[in-house]
């Protein structure tokens, strides 16, 4: 296993540094706004939609990331069934917490959650989550199966809605 560097070597407790790391997470959310309202008003609907085609491009890229991680291949998505293996690793490390599945089957995969570190600070620009994280999940799901189909969330915690709820489904 590979060494921690010294920057890593907090002399604070794994306790006492979540704590800290949720305000990190929080304050670069905070950031996260900022430059995207500078964005829309200096680049318009131009920055918005290179922004939506930058994070599909990252899921596309990420895709193969999270299958190593979770030990699959992408010979492995022939169907939905196997959706919940990588998207339970995402939600599982950014804290986002569900109950289950609204859908498990072959055909479509749909999950709602009901966690999120950022929904408070991004909820004053709530267009941003299906803009920056719906597009990368697109794009991660057509890079596993070609066949697999996305109109992205249909509910979101930022929009004051009870969970975020997100949908694949074979064409």
């Amino acid at each position: 296993m590979k060494e921690k560097p010294d920057y890593e070597k907090y002399p604070i407790s794994d306790e006492e540094m979540g704590e800290r790391y949720k305000n990190w997470t929080e304050s670069l959310s905070r950031q996260m706004l900022v430059l995207y309202k500078i964005g829309k008003e200096v680049g318009g609907q131009k920055f918005v939609e290179r922004l939506k085609e930058e994070y599909r491009k990252m899921g596309q890229r990420d895709a193969g990331m999270w299958t190593k991680l979770v030990g699959m291949s992408p010979e492995e998505f022939k169907d939905c069934s196997n959706l919940p293996k990588v998207y339970n690793c995402i939600d599982d490390r950014f804290a986002n917490f569900w109950n289950g599945y609204v859908e498990n089957t072959p055909k479509a995969f749909e999950k709602e959650l009901y966690t999120c570190p950022v929904a408070r600070p991004w909820s004053r620009e709530p267009e941003i989550c299906e803009l920056l994280l719906g597009e990368a999940l697109k794009g991660m799901a057509e890079t596993l199966n070609p066949k697999f189909k996305s109109e992205g969330f249909t509910k979101l915690l930022v929009k004051g809605d009870k969970c975020c709820r997100y949908r694949v489904e074979m064409e």
